[in-house]
């Protein structure tokens, strides 16, 4: 994935400085650009797959812009000798009653044949928790928490687990530190 960030020119050199702390970071090619250079205009948006241009004043760093860029990333399920691929990010959450496992986007549930404890390992756990035993949640899309019940943003109403109740606050809390600072 090749990313293009354009700050000023006291911010590119603080955002140049920064590692960046992600796992992935050897797929990523990101370029930086000063704002001075005018270069926005000119640029070959073809070339990227994301442009940040960096706020005045901004106090994101580059790893965090970059995992808000990772959710675009492809989430691969099979089932009836069909592949399915969904954009991670449009994921709600995934259950799995009775032995049968769904994908649910919105409104929508999408049977795949796997097993829940697999798939949370493919899902990029700074965006997705495990609640209970049949569910994994996309923090992105928790409307309401009250209590034990989470409100998803499609109406569903999931539950979380006595044990895993205070690793879900904690995750849900850094969470929304540092995604919903972003905006």
């Amino acid at each position: 994935m090749k990313i293009a960030f354009f700050a000023n020119d006291k911010q590119l050199a603080e955002l140049q400085e920064k590692e960046i702390s992600d796992s992935r970071k050897h797929l990523l090619k990101v370029d930086y650009f000063s704002m001075e250079e005018k270069l926005l205009p000119m640029l070959d948006c073809a070339a990227y797959d994301v442009i940040v241009i960096y706020p005045k004043g901004g106090t994101a760093s580059c790893g965090e812009i970059i995992r808000q860029v990772d959710m675009r990333e492809k989430y691969t399920a099979f089932f009836n000798g069909h592949t399915w691929v969904f954009d991670i990010q449009d994921i709600f959450f995934l259950e799995s009653y009775y032995r049968k496992t769904s994908v649910v986007i919105e409104n929508e549930r999408i049977r795949i044949r796997a097993k829940l404890d697999e798939e949370e390992g493919k899902l990029p756990s700074d965006h997705f928790i495990r609640i209970n035993r049949h569910n994994i949640v996309n923090m992105q899309y928790v409307k309401n928490v009250k209590g034990e019940a989470i409100e998803m943003q499609n109406g569903d109403v999931l539950y979380v687990n006595d044990t895993r109740r205070k690793k879900f606050e904690k995750k849900y809390l850094k969470f929304l530190e540092i995604n919903f600072m972003l905006l």
